[in-house]
């Protein structure tokens, strides 16, 4: 608290217009935003809208933060070509603000309908590179890298990975050319790219991306950017083999995210815990984080999150034997996902109940499993790798020669292929 009043010398200037602006801030600001619990709220809001719009201005940030939404009705609903040209020819469209709004648009999307997260991250592409004098032309260049990068990602996600890399040196050419030295715009750029990376299976390049991005955040002091790239470097590691590591990088996670503040970002990183320990044979730990996932999903969680954390808990009661459970799970959880067309979720599903089966020596069912499968992805348009790799599985099955190894391999091909959405996108279960 700010409990020394301004001279009498500092109002008299104030009043008569001689103090500038700097002065104001430091000398006048805190003590009455001190003073005013409704004037220090608004303050926090603003705060809230200037890291949002990430403008260094605070009245671009409040202004354009709140037309916005009403703006972006210019671009209407019809074909992609359409809005593409309405970005183009209307000039109310053509603040920071409505672009801002179209990176978080798209980045919501890419979880849902990644075409549509494509489309949208184009709409920003093409705003961003409307704005003019009334902004700096290198914080526009910043946030056309931003732009740039956030259609990389959608790319990514749809599976164009060429397109998503043909994107991401387009943002990395802006934030070359913008010389602002705006390293938080940096470290977003860098955590995209490094989801692109991981997709790529250049596992390496992806770890120096998102410890470059890591050290960034923490430079920023942004809490939340630096504990989602703490995720992403779990997700490295695991692909790697590195299950102890990635163990204590998530528990050092859990102890720098506030529940209160970041409720679904700790359930998450609970979950992948979870898993992780799964995967690292080490069940007894993991069943011990069921009742905390529960409670932290009954606030936070939609139908598919709890599917998820089902096909958690049935991994987890396979590996501490309770294999009845476990096959009992894995068939709801695999006819859940085939009822919301979620057909990779069904067949990863449907590979852990193979690896279930074969351990048994149950032969035959594995025959019928795979038939079902294939019957399944046959009627849908998939990728000819996802394909590929069924085939290989039914074959197997048909030879009885599906070991557990063997549905390990085809079910990372699948991993890779699959489309992502909300929490598949780093955690399958």
């Amino acid at each position: 608290m700010h409990d020394d009043h301004p001279s009498l010398e500092t109002l008299a200037r104030w009043l008569v217009g001689d103090l500038d602006h700097e002065e104001v801030l430091k000398k006048l600001a805190p003590h009455f935003l001190d003073r005013c619990p409704t004037c220090r709220k608004m303050r926090e809001e603003i705060d809230r809208l200037s890291k949002k719009s990430g403008h260094w201005s605070e009245l671009v940030a409040v202004v354009e933060t709140q037309e916005a939404p009403e703006l972006l009705r210019y671009l209407g609903d019809g074909p992609h070509e359409e809005r593409m040209r309405r970005a183009d020819e209307i000039e109310e469209l053509h603040t920071w603000g409505v672009c801002v709004l179209l990176l978080e648009r798209s980045r919501d999307e890419v979880f849902s309908d990644p075409a549509r997260a494509v489309e949208t991250a184009h709409l920003a592409v093409r705003v961003a590179g409307h704005l003019g004098e009334a902004y700096h032309s290198g914080w526009v260049l910043d946030l056309q890298a931003r732009a740039f990068a956030h259609l990389g990602n959608a790319r990514r996600v749809l599976g164009e990975l060429k397109g998503a890399g043909d994107a991401f040196l387009r943002a990395a050419e802006c934030l070359e050319q913008s010389r602002t030295g705006n390293t938080h715009i940096e470290a977003e750029v860098l955590s995209l790219k490094g989801s692109l990376r991981l997709d790529q299976r250049r596992l390496e390049e992806a770890r120096k991306l998102v410890e470059r991005s890591l050290a960034l955040y923490r430079e920023n002091e942004d809490a939340t950017g630096a504990a989602k790239v703490l995720l992403q470097k779990v997700k490295i590691l695991r692909a790697i083999g590195d299950f102890d590591q990635a163990i204590d990088l998530l528990r050092a996670t859990a102890e720098v995210l506030d529940p209160e503040k970041e409720l679904r970002l700790y359930a998450y990183s609970r979950q992948i815990l979870a898993s992780t320990l799964n995967r690292a044979g080490r069940n007894e730990e993991a069943e011990r984080l069921l009742p905390e996932l529960r409670n932290l999903y009954g606030k936070i969680a939609e139908p598919l999150d709890w599917l998820r954390l089902q096909w958690t808990e049935a991994r987890i009661a396979q590996g501490l034997g309770r294999l009845d459970a476990a096959e009992k799970a894995y068939r709801e959880v695999q006819s859940q996902f085939l009822e919301r067309k979620k057909s990779y979720d069904a067949a990863l599903v449907s590979l852990d109940l193979a690896a279930l089966l074969a351990e048994q020596g149950r032969t035959e069912e594995l025959k019928g499993l795979a038939m079902e499968l294939m019957v399944v992805f046959e009627s849908r348009e998939v990728h000819r790798e996802a394909m590929a790799a069924l085939l290989l599985f039914q074959q197997a099955c048909a030879e009885e020669r599906l070991t557990v190894e063997l549905v390990r391999q085809i079910a990372a091909q699948l991993q890779r292929e699959r489309s992502s959405d909300r929490f598949a996108a780093t955690e399958e279960g």
